[in-house]
This record gives C-alpha cells, sequence and structure tokens, in this order.
C-alpha cells in the first residue's frame, strides 16, 4: 500500500514540476514576445512622428505656392489623424489596453476626411448614405463606451509620462 501511496505522490510531483516548466516557457515566451511587440511600436511612433513633420514641412511649403483649400484641410485632417494614432500606441505601450473610444474618434476623422477629398457635393447618394449609417454606428460606439467607463477611472485620463521616469 505504501508503495501505491510513493509512487502516486512521485507522479503527482512530476506532474506538478512538468506544470511548472510549462508555464515558466509561457511566461518567458510572453515576455519576449511584449519586448518585440513594444520594440515594433516604439518604431510605429517614430516614423509616425517623422511622418507628420514631413507632413507639416510639405502643407508649410505648399502655403507659398497657389494651393486648393481642400488640400490644405486634408492635410491638417491627416496630421489630426497621425497624431491620435500616436496617442493610442503610446497609451498602448503604457498600459497595454487598447483605448475603443480613440479608435473611434480616428476611424470618424478619418471618414470625414475622406468625404472632404472626394467632395461632399460629388459623392453619390447611396455612398453619402452608407457614410451617414458608418457615422451613426461610430457615434453610438463612442456613446456606449463612454457611458460604460464613466463611473470608473479609465486609463484614458492623461497622466504624464515624464513623471513616471523621475
Amino acid at each position: 500500500m505504501s508503495k501505491d501511496v510513493l509512487a502516486s505522490e512521485k507522479a503527482s510531483n512530476k506532474e506538478k514540476k512538468e506544470a511548472e516548466f510549462y508555464f515558466w516557457i509561457h511566461k518567458a515566451f510572453r515576455k519576449y514576445v511584449e519586448v518585440i511587440l513594444d520594440c515594433i511600436l516604439i518604431g510605429l511612433v517614430v516614423v509616425t512622428f517623422v511622418l507628420i513633420g514631413k507632413t507639416i514641412y510639405l502643407l508649410g511649403v505648399s502655403l507659398y505656392e497657389k494651393t486648393n483649400i481642400s488640400y490644405i484641410i486634408s492635410e491638417i485632417l491627416f496630421i489630426f489623424i497621425l497624431i491620435e494614432v500616436v496617442r493610442l500606441l503610446i497609451m498602448y505601450l503604457e498600459f497595454h489596453k487598447v483605448a475603443i473610444d480613440t479608435m473611434v474618434e480616428i476611424a470618424i476623422v478619418s471618414t470625414l476626411r475622406e468625404l472632404f477629398l472626394k467632395g461632399v457635393l460629388l459623392v453619390e447618394p447611396l455612398e453619402l448614405t452608407t457614410v451617414s449609417l458608418f457615422m451613426i454606428v461610430l457615434g453610438i460606439l463612442l456613446r456606449f463606451t463612454i457611458r460604460k467607463d464613466s463611473n470608473v477611472e479609465t486609463f484614458t485620463i492623461h497622466k504624464p509620462f515624464f513623471d513616471k521616469i523621475k
């Protein structure tokens, strides 16, 4: 009887060690994947800052020439979109969560930018109806995500990044 108990204890200890080993491998793998993703996201933030600088420079150069006002508006909206994307990436780097409300705001501004680029008067009625329905859905989504998080302090509240470094 005691041999059976010892054998079962050895088996359970072996299973426990295997489970701990697999948990350790999973934890290490997840840590390295998160580091790699953070490096990729930092690269994306840097590239986005470069793109914002290039767009501002080209917008400034084009102001000295005869330009179309719709081009200027579309470039300014493009800069706003890039700024929101940078904000979303930085929030993900800081909290490892994605802010749905920021993504919805980016989608709304992107849709309006495309509508301005095409020209509101040149848009077909079916396309205008589709865009209107899309904006209504985005507005509802934005409203309910804000309502859900309004009682709790969320990660979308601005917290200075440089205070953490000190």
